[in-house]
């Protein structure tokens, strides 16, 4: 193998390594974000609507928006969170930014 061809594949394995070092760090900062911070952070549970509406009713908070894919909610108390997951959200993460991944239900 020509050292220019060697030298291509190991830029490009680089490369792919820290996309997917990068990709890893933003997914477990916006599934740790969550957690921390003041009760009545916008959260977004992914997933099933109805199952959404329900996981976040039987944990105490309130939906503010109900998006393609997701749903924005809000809980006042604290372990809202680990709440969500015990009634039976299948993924929650950090809202605000989460907010601008899911498109408007008229859109």
């Amino acid at each position: 193998m020509s050292m220019i061809i060697r030298a291509g594949l190991n830029t490009g394995l680089r490369f792919s390594a820290l996309l997917a070092l990068v990709l890893a760090g933003w997914a477990l900062i916006m599934l740790g974000l969550p957690f921390v911070g003041p009760a009545g952070r916008l959260v977004a549970v992914v997933g099933d609507e109805g199952r959404a509406v329900r996981a976040i009713a039987a944990a105490g908070g309130r939906v503010v928006e109900v998006r393609r894919g997701a749903t924005l909610a809000r809980g006042d108390r604290a372990g809202f969170v680990a709440a969500l997951y015990a009634a039976g959200a299948p993924l929650v993460i950090e809202g605000r930014v989460a907010a601008g991944c899911f498109a408007t239900r008229g859109a």
